[in-house]
């Protein structure tokens, strides 16, 4: 992979509009950015047990079940038995979890609609282009579906052989 002069700058913006996103996130919202994501993952993809939602998320275990916790306790989330394993629980999303999820994802279009009010539809329309490109070869690269060999900040080994796995996004 060659870098251009372009990839610095990217990885910059997104970084800034990450920030932004979650900075008006946290003042107008019931729960809180970490907590969106779980919600987010539990509605695409149904009911799954916890230790399933920090994979999926690439979360600590603990993390995800004190995010679990709190939600459940809120009553955005619930937990039932799991039909397979009696031990087990999956988690599943309310009906009042489903509302807040919405009225999250609301206050982001109302959001990204003001900030692009006087921008002209085309260059909207080149925009969610190119995002869901930009989205669709970052879940390649994440998932180890590409032949590009990927490091963690970390610095740990590149990423093993690619398999086919479906894409995975929060929102």
């Amino acid at each position: 992979m060659q870098q251009t002069s372009a990839e610095p700058l990217v990885a910059e913006h997104l970084s800034a509009l990450f920030g932004l996103l979650s900075r008006s996130h946290a003042v107008d919202g019931p729960v809180s950015r970490g907590e969106y994501a779980v919600l987010a993952l539990t509605a695409k993809l149904g009911p799954q047990r916890a230790c399933d939602l920090a994979d999926a998320a690439g979360l600590d275990p603990s993390t995800t079940s004190r995010r679990v916790s709190s939600l459940v306790e809120r009553g955005f989330l619930e937990r039932r038995a799991d039909p397979h394993d009696g031990r087990a629980h999956r988690i599943g999303l309310t009906d009042t979890g489903s509302g807040v999820l919405a009225g999250a994802r609301a206050r982001r279009v109302e959001l990204v609609g003001v900030a692009l009010d006087d921008w002209a539809e085309s260059d909207r329309a080149a925009l969610a282009d190119l995002l869901g490109r930009l989205e669709t070869s970052l879940a390649r690269v994440a998932e180890g579906t590409t032949d590009v060999p990927v490091r963690s900040v970390a610095g740990s080994a590149p990423a093993a052989s690619p398999a086919a796995s479906p894409e995975r996004t929060l929102a």
